[in-house]
């Protein structure tokens, strides 16, 4: 493995994440204790726990470079391009509003379809072009040693 990250959400949003959750759950105690009012309390109470789940299941993006591609792993959802089909990869600021939020994300721009992969917050990291006019977009702590692994990466796959 040439490079290997994981990018956890930053504290602030875990804060915000928990503050919000805890929020929930106590207004939704409130409602079935102080007023009796199940649907109401109960509602609260497992939105207050789904966000919870989701808050978990994507707490960190995992990226890999090595044995010939590029892995990203954010939750469940993941994505894999292989070294051949990269061009070349460069820092770049995420710009959030472009892409209407953090998360998994797509976008259309110049007429490449960018998919970006972004941990809520955190505004550095590696745009990656490739063939077919696809683009990615990849958040990072370490945006030039990763972009470093990846023009290695699309190097060596180019290497006779």
């Amino acid at each position: 493995m040439r490079y290997s990250e994981k990018v956890q959400n930053s504290r602030v949003f875990t804060l915000i994440l928990l503050t919000v959750i805890a929020a929930l759950i106590a207004a939704g105690l409130w409602m079935l204790l102080a007023y009796d009012n199940r649907g109401v309390g109960l509602a609260l109470i497992i939105v207050g726990l789904v966000l919870a789940l989701a808050g978990w299941v994507f707490r960190e993006l995992r990226i890999e470079v090595g044995e010939g591609l590029l892995r990203a792993r954010y939750g469940p959802f993941d994505f894999t391009v292989p070294g051949d089909a990269i061009v070349e990869a460069h820092v770049a600021p995420y710009h959030w509003l472009a892409y209407g939020g953090w998360g998994i994300r797509w976008s259309r721009q110049d007429g490449q379809t960018t998919r970006a992969r972004s941990v809520p917050f955190l505004c550095t990291g590696v745009t990656v072009e490739a063939q077919s006019e696809r683009r990615y977009y990849l958040t990072s702590r370490r945006p030039g040693e990763l972009a470093e692994a990846i023009n290695w990466l699309a190097g060596e796959a180019r290497r006779p």
